[in-house]
C-alpha cells in the first residue's frame, strides 16, 4: 500500500490521516493494490521464499478476484510493479533499511502468461479463466544482477558524488568476483541456492559503501538521521500508522491480529537465503514480447539504488522482435527535455518503451505525480508519447 497511499491512488496519506489525490490514476482505471509477497503490508498467509512461487501467489489471487468480480474479467489489465522488499545494507556509518525494486514481477507476468496458454490448450487450473494480460508496466527495477551491480557501482562513483575515491578502488576490485560469482550461479542447471546466496553475499559490499550523506533513492538529497528509517519519506511511516488504527482496521475488515507491516525484514531475509536476487529475470521478458504483451519500463535519473543505467543496459540485451529497433531508437525529450525523454518501439505508446523521468528518485511516482499520472494513461490507452 506504500506507492497507492503516496501517488496512485484516490487517496494521499498525510500525518493525521488523509487527503483527495488530485493525480490519482484512478481518475479513469481501476487499481488493484496487491500487498504482496505474503509478509508485506496487510498480507498474511503461506509465506514463500522465491519470485517464481511468489508469482503463483498473485496467480491465485487474481483468479479470486476474478470470481468475486466477473464483470472484470474482460478488462485490459496492464500489470504494474509497486512492491518493495526491504533489505538491510549495513552501512558501516549510518544502517539505512534500502527499498529495492527486486523484479519479483517477471515471474508473475511468465505464470500468468504460461496459465493462459495452458487454458486455451484445454489445461490448466480447473475453473480458471483467462487473464487478458495486455501490457506491463515496470519502474527502477532490480531485473538482471549482472546490470545491476555494474551500474549501481558505476552510478556511486563517476555519475553523482557518493562514494569517495578509496571506496571506489576497493570495490571496483570485489566488481570481477562479484560478477564471475553471478555467472558461475547462473550457468549452473537447475537453481544451486549454495551459488545463488554466495554470489549474493559476494556482491552485498558494493551497496553497502559509505554514501557520506547521499540517499541513495534520491541522489539530490542530503540525510543523515541515526534512525534506520529517518532518511525514508515521511509517507511511508504515515502509511503504517493509518493501516494500524483500530478504525481502519475494522472499517477494512483486518484480523486483530495482522498489523500493517512497512518493512517485511522477515520477506526479505527469506528471498535473500534462496539466492532470488542473482538471477537475469529480464529474460522472461522476450516470450511476452513476442506475444505481443507491450512493455514499458519508467525510470528515474536521481534512483542510485536501483540506476538507470543498469535497467537500459538489459533491456537493450533483450532478444526480442523489437531489439534492433529499439537499440537504434532515439530518446526524444517528452513533453521537454526538463520532464523526461521517451524511446519507443511500435504503434501507439509502444510494443517496447523506455521512458527517462530527469527529475524522478526511486519512487517516481511520488516525485514526478502528474507527470507519471500522464505516462499511465497514455500507456493504458496506447496513446502515442510522440505525435507524428
Amino acid at each position: 500500500m506504500m506507492n497507492p497511499m503516496s501517488a496512485q491512488g484516490p487517496c494521499l496519506v498525510v500525518e493525521n490521516g488523509t487527503v483527495p489525490n488530485p493525480n490519482r490514476w484512478t481518475e479513469h482505471f481501476n487499481l488493484i493494490a496487491l500487498d504482496h509477497p505474503i509478509g508485506a503490508g496487510l498480507s498474511y498467509g503461506t509465506m514463500v521464499n522465491n519470485s517464481r512461487r511468489a508469482a503463483i501467489d498473485v496467480y491465485d489471487f487474481l483468479q479470486k478476484f476474478f470470481r468475486l468480480f466477473p464483470h472484470l474479467v474482460q478488462s485490459v489489465l496492464p500489470l504494474l510493479t509497486w512492491i518493495a522488499i526491504a533489505e538491510n545494507p549495513q552501512k558501516p556509518i549510518h544502517s539505512f533499511r534500502r527499498f529495492v525494486r527486486r523484479d519479483i514481477h517477471s515471474p508473475h507476468r511468465t505464470v500468468i502468461h504460461e496459465q493462459n496458454i495452458a487454458l486455451a490448450a484445454g489445461k490448466g487450473q480447473p475453473g480458471a479463466v483467462h487473464i487478458n494480460l495486455e501490457s506491463i508496466m515496470v519502474s527502477n527495477p532490480v531485473s538482471d544482477a549482472t546490470s545491476y551491480f555494474t551500474w549501481m557501482l558505476q552510478m556511486r562513483c563517476y555519475n553523482v558524488d557518493m562514494y569517495n575515491a578509496s571506496t571506489c578502488a576497493e570495490l571496483f576490485e570485489v566488481l570481477p568476483t562479484c560478477l564471475d560469482s553471478i555467472q558461475l550461479a547462473q550457468q549452473g542447471p537447475g537453481w544451486s541456492v549454495e551459488r545463488h546466496v554466495a554470489a549474493h553475499r559476494t556482491c552485498h559490499p558494493l551497496q553497502a559503501g559509505d554514501t557520506h550523506g547521499t540517499v541513495v533513492e534520491d541522489v539530490r538529497k542530503k540525510c543523515y538521521s541515526e534512525d534506520p528509517l529517518g532518511c525514508l519519506p515521511p509517507s511511508f511511516g504515515w502509511t503504517e500508522t493509518f493501516f494500524r488504527r483500530d478504525d481502519i482496521k475494522d472499517a477494512l475488515g483486518i484480523p486483530e491480529h495482522v498489523n500493517f507491516t512497512m518493512l517485511g525484514d522477515g520477506v526479505s531475509d527469506q528471498f535473500e537465503a534462496y539466492g532470488d536476487k542473482i538471477q537475469p529475470a529480464y529474460l522472461l521478458y522476450e516470450p511476452l514480447l513476442t506475444a505481443g504483451i507491450r512493455l514499458l519500463h519508467y525510470v528515474g535519473v536521481q534512483d542510485a539504488n536501483c540506476a538507470w543505467s543498469g535497467v537500459i543496459s538489459f533491456l537493450k540485451l533483450l532478444q526480442s522482435p523489437f531489439q534492433d529497433e529499439f537499440l537504434r531508437a532515439p530518446d526524444v525529450p517528452w513533453p521537454t527535455a526538463e520532464d523526461a525523454t521517451v524511446r519507443v518501439v511500435g504503434e501507439g505508446a509502444g510494443n517496447m518503451t523506455y521512458i527517462l523521468v530527469a527529475q524522478g528518485g526511486h519512487f517516481v511516482a511520488r516525485d514526478q505525480p502528474r507527470l507519471v499520472k500522464s505516462i499511465v494513461e497514455h500507456w493504458v490507452e496506447n496513446m502515442p508519447f510522440i505525435s507524428s
